[in-house]
């Protein structure tokens, strides 16, 4: 009614109300664009991603690339638009961007090898040692034989990686090379026992005399009996076992039975008293006169005053005694009481003159008149000129 045109597109609205005239489905999206000049007439959105496609058809309406990385689920509900496999290692970095798409870790070594390409993901250096245990659950990932002496030190850092007690004697030689090895001299003695386990490590003969004292030590090394009198000669060559004096005097005879020690001559001449304080040395009677000259030098036996006025004869058969000369004149006299020891008629003539010096020995005046002629000669003793007449009278008379 009161419409000319009536119902030109014949969809069902008068043309006098008709939106969208000559339209039948008017704005079928309701976009308030008509079909007729709507590019999406069943894309309300009129393809709201701009690729050309309206939503009608368009399997991802709001995907420009519309599923580009073919995963069946569209970009605007795809978490990596561009990652099919959309985070397949779940480290929350899609794979177009992920430097290691399958590897949650992402290169947890920095070895630049991503899992599972990486047998060793933890450890850059791949299994260092070659032993096929990887170096971050590796005990000694330098040590291919493991720590083999167990003693808690790698190799790699083991100064001696089959010792146990790595060089316990600490003399720089490992014990699996160490002949001794606990011993840091090493058999110092040479006799094939280590010092370890050697009752006497510095002898080589192993305490060979058995007395429980070894040689280095021993100042009797071979003598079991080592010095039993303190003497510092060991018994095996001490003449006098058991006497620490030995035999100091030198003389044969040990201190110990010794009758005169100090004294090496003992008693030389058997006189029961020792040369060292015998005062008459090789004289076995010594001085058995008491004189002070031993009988062996001494000139006068059994006389204690021997010749003490040394005229040869000893003074228990000297008529004479203290008198050198003795009775030099043989008047029976001793010289000491001879007024005239020179003169056996001691002063025949008593001129008061001996005869030794008395020129007229039996003339008591002496040649009185002076002719060289004693009295006991002279005719004339008082005639100087004797007689000179030859009367037969002296001139005196």
């Amino acid at each position: 009614l009161s419409d000319s045109l009536n119902d030109a597109d014949d969809d069902g609205i008068c043309d006098g109300v008709d939106s969208c005239l000559n339209d039948a489905e008017n704005d079928s999206d309701g976009d308030l664009l008509c079909t007729i000049v709507d590019s999406c007439p069943q894309d309300a959105l009129n393809d709201a991603d701009s690729d050309a496609l309206c939503a009608d058809v368009d399997e991802c309406a709001h995907d420009t690339e519309n599923d580009w990385d073919s995963d069946d689920t569209c970009a605007d509900n795809d978490p990596c638009p561009h990652d099919a496999a959309n985070d397949f290692d779940s480290d929350g970095i899609c794979g177009d961007v992920d430097s290691c798409a399958e590897d949650p870790s992402n290169d947890a070594d920095s070895d630049e090898i991503c899992f599972p390409d990486d047998i060793c993901e933890y450890d850059a250096e791949h299994d260092a040692d070659s032993d096929e245990i990887c170096g971050d659950v590796d005990s000694c990932p330098y040590d291919a034989g493991n720590d083999i002496d167990s003693d808690a030190v790698c190799q790699n850092v083991d100064s001696c990686h089959l010792d146990a007690w790595n060089d316990a004697d600490s003399d720089t030689i490992c014990g699996n090379l160490d002949v001794c090895s606990l011993d840091a001299e090493n058999d110092v003695d040479g006799d094939g026992i280590c010092g370890d386990v050697d009752s006497c490590e510095y002898d080589s003969l192993n305490d060979v005399d058995s007395d429980t004292i070894c040689g280095d030590e021993d100042s009797c090394a071979t003598d079991a009996l080592n010095d039993a009198d303190g003497d510092g000669i060991c018994d095996s060559a001490d003449s006098c076992l058991g006497d620490g004096l030995n035999d100091a005097d030198g003389d044969g005879i040990c201190d110990g039975a010794d009758s005169c020690l100090g004294d090496a001559l003992n008693d030389g001449d058997g006189d029961g008293v020792c040369d060292g304080v015998d005062s008459c040395m090789g004289d076995a009677l010594n001085d058995a006169d008491g004189d002070g000259v031993c009988d062996g030098v001494d000139s006068c036996l059994s006389d204690s005053l021997n010749d003490a006025d040394d005229d040869g004869i000893c003074d228990g058969v000297d008529s004479c005694l203290n008198d050198a000369e003795n009775d030099s004149d043989g008047d029976l006299l001793c010289t000491i009481v001879d007024s005239c020891p020179q003169d056996a008629l001691n002063d025949a003539d008593s001129d008061a003159l001996c005869a030794d010096v008395d020129e007229c020995a039996h003339d008591t005046e002496n040649d009185w008149d002076s002719d060289d002629t004693c009295a006991d000669n002279d005719p004339c003793p008082h005639d100087a000129a004797n007689d000179f007449d030859s009367d037969g009278i002296c001139g005196d008379v």
